[in-house]
């Protein structure tokens, strides 16, 4: 998520929907699980309100990868300007 950041901000790449980007997405919920349950097989407290706040990160992570998603399936789907297509 971080060289996302430094790549969209400091290199000035443009934020585009790319299939990839669900990559990013399935590791951070597989995070907030897998540090909950590990906080309840080791009875370590600190960790589950940590995978509690992650499922959030995680859910605006899928929530703004989707978005990304149907806007870009949006402009697939969208009619072509008949004045564009004369040019």
């Amino acid at each position: 998520m971080i060289l996302e950041v430094w790549r969209h901000l400091f290199n000035r790449f443009p934020v585009r929907y790319h299939p990839r980007y669900w990559d990013i997405v399935f590791p951070l919920g597989m995070y907030a699980t897998s540090t909950f349950e590990l906080g309840k097989a080791t009875g370590l407290p600190i960790l589950i309100p940590v995978s509690q706040y992650f499922v959030y990160f995680a859910l605006l992570a899928w929530t703004a990868i989707f978005i990304g998603l149907i806007h870009s399936l949006f402009n697939v789907c969208r009619p072509m300007d008949r004045t564009a297509a004369k040019r």
